[in-house]
């Protein structure tokens, strides 16, 4: 039944393991395609033997049974065996290759099975106990173990009292009883320098008496004299600290007088910015009531220039027409040229005023009505020097309305800022304005606001900040003057944001007010 049972279980087998030296090697065991002994053995049909192709296990029970050497052979067995008991007898061959087992302690000899106990019981690094404590320690350490860390190991007194057999841990304890300890005299604080065992310090404190006597009287004059000088030093630190302290309250009283003329002169600047910015408001008014009397004058004197061109005009066509029936003979050729290029002249500086007539009539045709302004700001960077040299601080966008007969805006630009944003951002402002049917509307004004700055590059990195107005703020009242103080943000967008071809494009810019006006009664 037993060799039945082997005979099953080898036929299931795979090849043994490991590549040993065959002590004679077959061809019928060889590959016939890697030359090599049959691995796994398979056979072709026509009867060759592979590493592959289908099994062989009549190939493989014979092949497992090859004589081969023991694999620790180099280090001197002699065994052979089967390779199907190679790695069994690999298991307790004498001559395998074996660590040291205090490897851990450092030995990093590596010997044979067989010669592995007489090495480890003369293992360098083997642990052994140390015979005055019984610590384990390892073996080439006993020494230093023994002269410093060993807490019984047998030492002799520094003092050379002789004792010699004492143990490391209990010398502390004898030092405080040594006869032999040094010690000092009594009087080595007042400034005797004797020094010895205790036997020689009683004699010598003893036999001293007066010359101690003497250093203490010398000693207590020195200290009295230190004593004197402390206290003069205690007494100027005293008067310093009075006259440290009168200084400190003076200057205190010092800067709150400056904190208070501070506070003064805050409101003074802060009055002086209200009436700077009323005084600011104030000249926009008289420049535009100028800039529209300027235009009433233009116009009234267009239709005059207007009328004597046409008069002019029926005169020379009447003229030339009694020139061709051979009328008035005092309308000569070179009159008629005269004429003619003079009128010509009045027509060009008509064509020019008709141009700009035209523009300001493009810009009020340009006003918005629906609570959004698109403002296109050109020149830019010629306006913000103008800002930087102080020639133009600001600018105003044309106005424009909630609606034809609702709240009349407008906005207000700092292109080198104001306030916290001055020399670093763009600011801008929101501006209630003075509008022909204030009468009519609620007030305080409190839509809510969008301030954008339009993304020229994709459209999708529009920059925008939103409020909703304060109705305690004078900003949002009805209108006393040509506009309210403008209100929004100082530091709305930075310059070095600002001027990158995201929003500045052509030398240009575009800013959108919008203004919600879902929520107006129209009057």
């Amino acid at each position: 039944m037993a060799e039945s049972h082997e005979f099953v279980s080898l036929s299931m087998q795979q090849t043994p393991p490991g590549h040993p030296f065959f002590v004679n090697l077959d061809t019928n065991y060889r590959c016939i395609a890697c030359r090599d002994v049959l691995r796994d053995a398979v056979q072709t049909l026509c009867g060759h033997r592979l590493c592959e192709v289908f099994r062989d296990p009549c190939a493989r029970r014979e092949i497992a049974t090859l004589l081969v050497y023991c694999s620790n052979k180099d280090r001197g067995c002699k065994e052979t065996m089967q390779w199907k008991q190679l790695e069994g007898h690999d298991l307790r061959c004498d001559y395998k290759a074996v660590q040291c087992s205090f490897v851990t302690n450092g030995c990093d000899v590596c010997t044979t099975r067989q010669n592995l106990e007489d090495h480890l019981q003369q293992c360098q690094y083997r642990n052994i106990l140390c015979a005055y404590c019984q610590e384990e320690t390892i073996f080439n350490q006993t020494q230093d173990h023994e002269s410093f860390r060993c807490r019984k190991y047998p030492i002799a007194c520094p003092n050379d009292c002789g004792a010699t057999n004492l143990r490391r841990e209990d010398l502390k304890d004898h030092e405080q009883e040594c006869p032999q300890r040094q010690s000092h005299c009594k009087f080595s604080n007042m400034g005797c320098g004797f020094s010895g065992s205790m036997e020689a310090v009683r004699k010598h404190e003893g036999e001293s008496l007066d010359q101690h006597l003497q250093l203490t009287t010398v000693y207590t004059a020195s200290t009295d004299l230190q004593s004197m000088a402390i206290h003069r030093e205690l007494q100027d630190i005293y008067e310093r600290q009075h006259g440290l302290q009168k200084s400190v309250n003076r200057s205190l009283r010092e800067v709150e007088d400056l904190r208070k003329e501070a506070e003064g002169t805050k409101k003074t600047i802060k009055n002086i910015k209200l009436q700077s910015a009323e005084q600011a408001e104030r000249m926009i008014y008289v420049e535009r009531r100028l800039e529209d009397a300027a235009r009433k004058d233009v116009l009234e004197k267009n239709e005059r220039d207007i009328q004597g061109l046409q008069n002019l005009q029926t005169s020379i066509s009447d003229g030339l027409r009694l020139l061709e029936q051979g009328g008035d003979r005092r309308l000569s050729a070179g009159n008629i040229d005269s004429q003619l290029q003079y009128q010509e002249r009045k027509i060009g500086l008509l064509d020019v005023r008709f141009v700009e007539l035209d523009l300001r009539l493009q810009i009020h045709e340009s006003a918005s009505f629906n609570g959004v302004l698109m403002w296109r700001i050109q020149n830019y960077r010629r306006r913000k020097c103008e800002a930087i040299n102080g020639k133009t601080l600001s600018l105003y966008s044309q106005p424009f309305y909630t609606s034809q007969f609702g709240y009349k805006m407008c906005a207000r630009v700092y292109l080198n800022g104001d306030g916290m944003g001055k020399g670093t951002h763009m600011s801008l402002f929101f501006v209630v304005m003075r509008g022909d049917f204030d009468a009519l509307l609620p007030w305080p004004f409190e839509q809510k606001v969008t301030m954008m700055l339009l993304d020229q590059d994709t459209g999708t990195k529009n920059l925008s900040d939103c409020f909703r107005p304060d109705p305690a703020s004078q900003s949002f009242k009805r209108p006393q003057t040509e506009m309210n103080t403008a209100s929004g943000c100082p530091v709305f967008v930075s310059h070095k944001m600002l001027e990158t071809k995201t929003y500045l494009m052509e030398d240009t810019v575009f800013i959108k007010i919008q203004v919600d006006t879902d929520d107006i009664n129209p009057p």
